[in-house]
Formats: structure tokens, sequence, C-alpha cells
């Protein structure tokens, strides 16, 4: 559906805030000495006015030495060995090593600012944190470090707490990294300078959209690129590859396109696949750091990669309000892995994987609602933050259509760049779209647990003076209670089938249809629309009556 509508649908304008009066911004200028697992940083800090006061407090790595090199300023370690959580899109557990804890420090002018303030600190230490496996029986857990710096690689991000964190600031950066001269380094927003000095490669990238966290990804990469229209695209690869590289190249381009239409013009200057020397699977803010068996697997260019391109939409410059749940990976999901398997004509048996998922891994123990979701971490957790996620979307796109679906999509995300986002604030672009009022639904699959399970019975056809007449009964068997559903039933007939939706408001319900020819067959949700448990029994079948509604709706 969405592959017919894309191409016509009409874009919002979007347009950039101001948004520099209230963003942090770092000037840093790094060292990094892979062999000694070591850096060196100068960084110059400037806060905005509506955030400076006398005294400042800020989170720091423990392993870090601290100064300042302001003058006329206090530095004060306020509290040592503090565990902080992770922060940014790509939430981890960081429990990984009883060493990784930060430091707090308290930062003294000598007089009340009138306006913005800045200073210099000046901090340097070790980071070489062990990559270790979490979620060990959950397959698809990947391995994890706070950060790493080390022969083969670097990766400094949020969770490493290499830059002073000042308490959820929305920051901007111009990152200067020095590093031996066969290295190089991938970090967000545009690259301003890349040149060979001596023995050294110095690279500056600079980023002045408002960030959660700083990246910083180093090792002896070869580079590959090409633009696509205003927007460079590129690859770094550990090892030279110049077929795989074009083939992610092309594809970053028409996946730039292909969102451009869905969602709105990419919001940064560049997007990056950078190969990773463990497996990943991370959507940083114009790139993706994924591990060097992923990106050689034949199928990742349709279904991770998209993913964590769309990424830079949904959660890297639309952010997420943690607080009300993680809304992000299951629509990031439904607008990649699912568009592109319903591009293939694989959309149904998507869905009905999905339904499988939570069918097999969800019980009354570890389910939750969508709003209590953050990250995916065992099976449970991704068929409720991911699946259930993604088939409400689904539900949705159902309930208002494909074109105000897109432009529901299209204002929210207009209305909601470089801001932390809600469920509430996609209702409400939704509701000022279609002007429907969906409160009920949104409280439904949001804020409410569990999912149902549906029955039929009692199904008959008699001849009548007006043809025939249908007669079938709906029944939720689920303990909990009913859920509100537009139920789509399947009706086969000799020839042809149609699909008809009927109202779900009761734990059973009987409905009564009149058709002129004699229906032969009744299917609940046989394209698995809704989101609901599976029958046991229930899997792909009947693919006849499919192919026939199939003809229908063509």
């Amino acid at each position: 559906m969405f592959r017919k509508i894309i191409i016509v649908i009409a874009l919002f304008l979007f347009t950039t805030g101001i948004y520099a009066s209230s963003t942090l911004h770092h000037k840093i200028s790094v060292t990094v000495n892979p062999s000694k697992h070591y850096l060196e940083a100068t960084d110059r800090i400037t806060i905005p006015s509506s955030n400076a006061k006398q005294t400042i407090y800020f989170l720091l790595n423990n392993n870090f030495t601290v100064t300042s090199e302001t003058p006329g300023v206090v530095l004060e370690l306020d509290q040592s060995g503090v565990k902080a959580e992770d922060f940014g899109m790509d939430r981890e557990e960081l429990n990984v090593s009883p060493n990784f804890k930060q430091n707090k420090y308290k930062f003294t002018f000598p007089n009340a600012p009138s306006g913005e303030i800045s200073f210099v600190l000046k901090y340097s230490g070790v980071i070489n944190y062990p990559i270790q496996q979490i979620g060990e029986e959950y397959a698809r857990g990947f391995s994890q470090t706070p950060g790493i710096i080390n022969e083969k690689g670097v990766y400094l991000g949020g969770s490493t707490y290499w830059v002073p964190w000042f308490n959820n600031q929305w920051i901007s950066f111009e990152l200067t990294v020095t590093l031996p001269k066969s290295w190089d380094v991938v970090s967000q927003g545009k690259r301003t300078l890349n040149e060979v000095k001596n023995d050294n490669h110095v690279i500056c990238w600079d980023s002045p959209e408002p960030m959660e966290e700083i990246y910083l990804i180093a090792a002896q990469f070869t580079e590959y690129s090409k633009a696509a229209g205003a927007t460079d695209v590129m690859a770094f690869l550990r090892t030279p590859d110049e077929t795989l590289a074009n083939k992610y190249l092309e594809a970053t381009a028409q996946y730039l396109e292909m969102y451009r239409k869905l969602v709105g013009p990419y919001p940064f200057s560049k997007f990056a696949l950078v190969e990773n020397f463990w497996e990943t699977g991370y959507g940083m803010p114009s790139f993706t750091l994924l591990g060097e068996q992923i990106i050689r697997f034949p199928f990742i260019l349709n279904s991770s990669y998209p993913h964590e391109l769309l990424h830079n939409y949904w959660g890297n410059s639309a952010y997420i309000d943690f607080k009300t749940g993680n809304w992000c990976e299951g629509l990031t999901a439904y607008m990649a892995d699912h568009l592109i398997s319903e591009q293939r004509g694989q959309g149904e048996d998507y869905r009905r994987s999905t339904l499988q998922k939570y069918t097999d891994y969800v019980n009354s123990a570890n389910d939750f609602p969508l709003n209590k979701f953050i990250s995916r971490t065992n099976p449970s957790t991704e068929a409720v933050g991911y699946g259930k996620n993604s088939r409400m979307w689904n539900m949705l796109r159902e309930e208002v259509g494909d074109d105000q679906f897109v432009k529901s999509f299209q204002k929210f995300y207009h209305d909601n760049k470089y801001k932390a986002a809600s469920y509430t604030d996609i209702r409400k672009a939704f509701e000022s779209v279609t002007g429907k009022d969906l409160t009920q639904f949104f409280d439904q699959w949001v804020d409410r647990k569990g999912a149902p399970e549906l029955s039929i019975s009692d199904v008959s056809a008699a001849k009548n003076n007006e043809g025939y007449k249908l007669k079938f009964t709906l029944m939720q068997i689920q303990n909990d209670d009913v859920f509100i559903l537009n139920v789509p039933a399947a009706l086969s007939f000799e020839k042809t089938a149609v699909i008809k939706k009927v109202l779900m408001t009761q734990k059973s319900q009987t409905y009564e249809m009149t058709f002129p020819d004699n229906p032969l067959m009744v299917q609940i949700d046989p394209q698995f629309n809704l989101f609901r448990k599976l029958h046991y029994n229930e899997i792909l079948k009947n693919k006849d009556l499919l192919n026939k509604i199939a003809a229908v709706e063509s």
C-alpha cells in the first residue's frame, strides 16, 4: 500500500527551528592513542543563558583526570563512583564492568552569570572496558561495552561518559580528533577537516543540530563515498571491498529518496555505513554501526539497513520521551522491515511472524504495556516493544487510511523534530490531520497490556428472499476485559472473496449479513492485520482464498 502512495503524497514544508539558544555546545580537541587505550581532550564548553548558573554540576568517566583551564572558577570533585544510566536512543544496561562508574564534579563561577557562560576543561585517561555478551538466553542479543579504545578500534558514546554530561542538556559540537595516520574517525554531522600531518591523521566533524550524545568511532577504515542530492553517502569498511561498498551506497541513495517522500527531507548532511569490529546493530544520527558479519549477510540490505537509516528520523531527530515509552523501535520496524516486506508481497508473512513471536514468548508474567518499553533485552521485550508496537501502527493505518496515515506522521515529524516526543504527540498529530478522536485507541494499545484472542462459532448461511443470510458469532476468549476491535472477516464465495470489517465491542457478539451468492467460508483476520494472540493451529494456509482476495483488491 505504501508503495502506491509515497510517490503522490504532497509533502509538508519542513523547517528547522531555532534551537541554538537552548543548546549546550562542545568544541572538543581529542588525541587518541589506540595502543595505550588512552585519550586526552580539551573541551571548550558553552552553556546558553537559559541554563547558566553560578554553580554547575556534570558527570565524567571516573577513569579521567580533569582540570579547569579557565581562570577564576573553582572545579571540585562532588561525588566519586556514581552509577549512571545510559542515555540516547540505543539504551543498554551498563553493568557490564564493575569498574564502570562516573565522578560528579562541581564547577563554581566567581559571580552569578548574566548571559551564556564558556569555560575550558582538560581531561585524560584510559578507556578499555571489555566487550561482553548480554542476555545470553537471547539468541539475537548483541555484545556491548560502555566504551573501548584498543588496536582494533575505538567506540565512545554517551554510555562512556567520555564527554562532560550536564543532566540531559541538548548538545551541539565540533569534534577534532588526532590519531595515527592510518586511522580514520566517524562521528555525527559533516566532516569539515580531513588531513594528514606528519604521522597523524586529523579529522573534524561538525554537528550543529541538537544531539543527545557525542560518538567517536575510529579504526583503520577504507572510505567510499558518493553524492545523493544534497546528502553525502559514505561507507567506512575495515576490510577494503569496493563491490560491497557500492551495494550499500546505491541502496542508501534509494532509501533516502523513499523516506524523503514518506516522511520528509533527510535531517542530516550525510549518512554513512560504518563497519564495527564486533557485532552490533546501532543507529546513530547520520550513520549506522554494523558488525563485520552482519553487513555481509545479503538480506541486511533490505532489513536491518533501512531500519537503521530510518532511525535518523525516528529516534535520532524526532527524539523519544522515554518516560512515556519508546515508540520508535516498533514504528521504525513498521516503516522499514514491514514496508519492504510488503513491497515484495511478503507483508502478510511478516505480520504473522510478529504475532507468532508474541504468542510464543509473552505471557501474563512477563507482559507489559507499551508505555513501559525502553529497549529490547530478550524475546518477550522484543515481541512487545517491536512486534506489538508495529502491529498497533498497522491497525491505525487500517483505521485512517494510507493517505492520512502518511500525512499524520509527516506532521508529527515536522512538529517534533529535535524534540523529545511521546505517544501523546503522535496521537495529537493524527487527530489534527484526521479530525478523529483517537484517545480510546491509544489508551487501549499503549497503556494496557495483553492481547485479544479470537474465536468464531455458530457459522450458518440460509437462503432467503434477498439472497443468502450469513450468521456467525465472534468471541474474545482471553481472560482480560474486552478489546474494542474492527475485525476483518474474509468471506469466500464460489468465484471470489471479499473482506468485511465488523466492530466488536463485547466479549461475544453475533453478526448477520446478506449476500446475493452463497458464502462458502468465513475466516477471521486471515491477513493478520489485527494485533492478537494466534490460535495454536493458525499458520499460513488457505492460499487460494488469499489469492482471490488479492485479485479482488488489485
